[in-house]
């Protein structure tokens, strides 16, 4: 599909584009240039409009500091100068940002539309949440305070669940905003000092080789986030970053300083463009894309993004109708499944495919017990369950514990295998028996990714 008023070589951009993101590779990053009220003809920013706010609360102190335009930072900063009450600080920055909760806009539908995994903001709004959320999908909200280390569990991301992580803090949690320019030095040791941590779901994602970053309107011309990007790894990917920025950004007096320090190993593109119609094109070419539907069902079958976790499921042959069942639930939920069914073809040896692929073509076993396995008296699914076993051996450690390979679960009454007493087991049967299983493998494939982004000892 042609997209008009783009030029050749930024269709074939575009395109490259909207292949890492459908790949499950890029991450969207979000400034607050593009938190804006819908349907707002001016596209005010939410944090100038609170800065208004924070001022116009201060009576006549506020109408006469020469801030403008409004800028937040500075507004929070003559807000505590003058009323010395931090939490009063707080709750109106609270207050304003519940009052915008359950809104969104078309450009933020737009991106919801598309597979990202994990959505970075750098403002505390709910307008990204929402979109996910009109478009069907499951999201996760996170959000860094650099006062204390955040309780929340999150899993791994998804197409169908993404996270959103906010970066600066969220309103819900007023503790965690930045607000003040204390609080941003504050902000800025903590995650240097990595006390406390961005949590591995993120780290893990940000640290890929295969990354790459989408900024819209996240303001580079502020000296502080070129410490923060150095800080989250975000430099030496094999795509570069680009960055879509107003014509504010362009006409700031550190607008070449700021696009001369991200060149070279540091590269990011900048590029000048109204968000809302990058936004329409990208779902116009990822639609595009979608309706060449896959013909064949080994293509079905790779439905989750390539870099998802496989399993091969064990199983005995009466159990074959539910767990065909089990594998579509999987992929539905973004774990890949291998089985003989699909993946086996006519005249290969039987025994050797299924030992090599456990040996070196997936990442979890799933042994599925049933009451015609447990009590069977032969079976090929022994041999599976013994080269699983004999792989589990030798995986790694994460943080002391042992990484998983093999996964029991249980469908229906029946004993567990003695080989499998060991091994913590799933029982499907119960109401969060899927979840379960797809939190253990998620969780696992997580631990693994952390691991590897980790630098490697020096002897």
């Amino acid at each position: 599909m042609e997209q008009p008023g783009l030029s050749d070589t930024e269709r074939r951009e575009l395109r490259g584009l909207i292949e890492r993101i459908r790949n499950g590779d890029c991450v969207l990053v979000l400034g607050p240039r593009v938190a804006i009220r819908a349907n707002d003809p001016d596209r005010v920013p939410l944090d100038d409009l609170l800065a208004s706010e924070l001022l116009a609360s201060l009576g006549t102190q506020g109408s006469q500091a020469s801030l403008s335009p409004a800028y937040l930072r500075r507004a929070a900063d003559l807000h505590y100068g003058l009323r010395q009450d931090r939490e009063e600080l707080e709750l109106a920055v609270q207050d304003f940002y519940v009052r915008e909760a359950g809104s969104t806009t078309d450009f933020h539908r737009d991106l919801a539309h598309l597979p990202f995994r994990l959505c970075i903001s750098a403002s505390p709004d709910s307008l990204m949440l929402t979109a996910f959320k009109e478009a069907n999908k499951s999201p996760q909200k996170g959000y860094y305070s650099f006062r204390q280390a955040t309780p929340a569990r999150l899993s791994a991301p998804t197409p169908d669940r993404p996270l959103v992580y906010h970066l600066f803090g969220h309103h819900e949690d007023p503790r965690s905003l930045v607000l003040t320019e204390g609080d941003l030095i504050e902000f800025l040791v903590s995650i240097v000092r990595g006390a406390p941590p961005v949590p591995d779901e993120v780290r893990s994602i940000l640290a890929a080789h295969t990354a790459s970053f989408l900024f819209l309107g996240f303001g580079f011309h502020n000296w502080y986030l070129r410490v923060l990007l150095q800080v989250m790894n975000i430099y030496g990917h094999r795509s570069k970053a680009i960055a879509f920025e107003d014509k504010q950004f362009f006409e700031h007096p550190e607008h070449e300083q700021a696009v001369g320090f991200f060149s070279g190993d540091r590269l990011i593109d900048f590029r000048p463009l109204r968000w809302e119609v990058l936004a329409r094109h990208l779902r116009e070419a990822y639609d595009a894309g979608e309706t060449r539907k896959p013909t064949d069902a080994t293509s079905i079958r790779e439905s989750p993004f390539p870099s998802a976790p496989r399993a091969f499921v064990s199983y005995a042959s009466e159990d074959r109708e539910a767990v065909e069942k089990l594998a579509e639930n999987l992929e539905a939920r973004g774990i890949r499944v291998w089985q003989d069914k699909l993946d086996l073809r006519g005249g290969d040896d039987w025994n050797r495919v299924l030992l090599s692929v456990i040996a070196n073509r997936v990442d979890y076993v799933i042994v599925v017990q049933t009451p015609a396995m447990t009590t069977a008296v032969r079976g090929v699914f022994f041999r599976e369950i013994t080269a699983a076993l004999q792989r589990q051996e030798e995986m790694g450690e994460f943080e002391g514990q042992q990484l998983r390979f093999l996964v029991p679960v249980k469908i229906g009454a029946c004993g567990r295998l003695s080989t499998l007493n060991r091994f913590h087991e799933i029982d499907l049967g119960e109401p969060d028996g899927l979840d379960a299983l797809v939190k253990a493998i998620e969780e696992d494939w997580q631990r693994r990714a952390t691991l590897k982004s980790r630098p490697q000892a020096v002897a």
